[in-house]
């Protein structure tokens, strides 16, 4: 497994023990810190990877059955570049997992703070994946509680952070905004794909 933009490695640690995985991120700082997590654990690596940096990828390359990539793709400048990098560390039949915030119209002073390049349409998402040479196997809504509150601070009260008692009381309610999030009728806040590369055709005998 391949993560790119680990960060301090919360949900590498969630995911880990495999075979061999391998943390990354763009942050020096960053990767110092998930070198900390790999000691005693030989089958997890790290290293500093820029995920539109077609030449670190080639030592990649086929290496991987999983990539995960959370929160990447709306910041770096160039995706298309990314994607095909993702592409060419994955194995025939590897999936992507990928995560992205969703709806143009909720970009506010919280996303730019984050320094977002865009938020996404489920159209424009799969557009990406098919273009990268992906088969998109499924983009699905995640966090529609959360819209409610992005909404609220990001474009009507232009702020530029979350207060801390809304973000307890967020953490708190999360048991019954996952039972909402079945039924509200609006899109997620963000989108979760699948996406698998597709195994080269069998030859014709």
């Amino acid at each position: 497994m391949l993560e790119i933009g680990a960060g301090i490695g919360n949900l590498t640690m969630q995911l880990v023990p495999r075979d061999r995985y391998l943390a990354t991120d763009l942050e020096p700082l960053y990767v110092d810190y998930l070198a900390t997590l790999a000691r005693g654990r030989p089958y997890l690596e790290t290293r500093r990877l820029d995920a539109t940096d077609g030449a670190a990828f080639g030592a990649l390359a086929g290496g991987f059955d999983t990539v995960v990539c959370l929160n990447v793709l709306e910041h770096v400048p160039d995706p298309a570049a990314a994607l095909a990098n993702i592409v060419t560390a994955l194995a025939p039949g590897g999936r992507l997992v990928l995560y992205v915030p969703a709806g143009p119209g909720l970009f506010s002073s919280l996303d730019e703070v984050l320094e977002h390049r865009c938020r996404y349409t489920r159209e424009g998402l799969e557009r990406e994946l098919v273009a990268a040479g992906l088969e998109v196997e499924s983009v699905r809504g995640f966090n529609k509680v959360g819209v409610l509150g992005w909404a609220l601070n990001g474009r009507l009260l232009r702020r530029r952070k979350f207060g801390r008692v809304q973000l307890k009381l967020f953490d708190v309610g999360v048991p019954l905004w996952r039972r909402l999030d079945r039924v509200l009728p609006w899109p997620g806040l963000g989108l979760l794909a699948v996406a698998r590369k597709p195994a080269p055709a069998a030859p014709n005998r």
